[in-house]
């Protein structure tokens, strides 16, 4: 999970970060969190990398979170859900930022249990942090299997790489969603592993090739220039192989 908090109060921003660090447990994957204490550096951000989350502070002296959410709503083809944490409590404020597309509203100063419950019930409502009812998954021809890391076509084996079934299984979780390289190094590279040479480029390459992602088999792993990739199913796609992020 990469959750992006936007607070001008250091000390309040260190309390979010430290709240929602909690939430993971033991067996799974940390949550990558990345803090801002000004509107226009988070929003440089979102111009260029891809977040799951956004809790987001209204008052900042340079942009506010709800201009942030509002920029999202309207420039984002694929907005992550985001909550309002704010001392501003008033119900016209609640209502504005709601129907200005907030997922929920939190007020300052927050009851941590509370605020992990509320982020965790976001999740859920957008499919984030869903339990798997099973470890097989379907997608047209493709069988995923997560118990044992296999992918099969029609039943004939494929057998590609851990790192690569990982990076797979996160592009058809989040079809249609543009995903930003630095989200997906952050999720299946090292550091030390970045400093090599295109290392997202060349798995990108193999999974093309491997799991048949091409328009004949009913997929498009198209290339966003200057930001990353997404993966369509060609029946929403707009026949266009590679396009250029706005």
């Amino acid at each position: 999970m990469r959750v992006a908090i936007l607070d001008d109060e250091p000390a309040e921003l260190k309390r979010v970060e430290q709240t929602l660090r909690q939430i993971p447990n033991a067996s799974e994957q940390p949550w990558t969190l990345h803090c801002f204490e000004r509107g226009e550096d988070l929003l440089r951000q979102l111009r260029r990398e891809t977040f799951d989350l956004l809790v987001l502070d209204w008052q900042l002296p340079d942009l506010s979170g709800l201009a942030i959410l509002r920029w999202t709503r309207e420039h984002l083809e694929a907005p992550p859900p985001a909550i309002m944490l704010t001392s501003r409590d008033a119900e016209a404020d609640i209502v504005t930022a709601l129907n200005s597309g907030a997922d929920d509203y939190v007020s300052k100063p927050f009851r941590p249990n509370e605020l992990k419950a509320r982020v965790m019930a976001v999740l859920r409502r957008h499919g984030l942090n869903k339990a798997k009812a099973s470890e097989v998954s379907v997608f047209n021809d493709l069988t995923f299997d997560d118990a044992e890391l296999t992918v099969t076509r029609n039943g004939t084996p494929i057998n590609p790489t851990e790192r690569e079934y990982r990076l797979a299984r996160c592009l058809f979780d989040n079809l249609a969603r543009p995903l930003s390289r630095e989200y997906l190094y952050e999720r299946f590279w090292t550091h030390e592993e970045m400093v090599s040479s295109r290392p997202l480029d060349t798995h990108i390459y193999r999974l093309r090739n491997k799991l048949g992602l091409t328009a004949d088999r009913g997929w498009q792993l198209l290339t966003i220039y200057g930001y990353g990739y997404r993966l369509e199913s060609v029946t929403a796609s707009n026949g266009e192989e590679e396009e250029k992020l706005a």
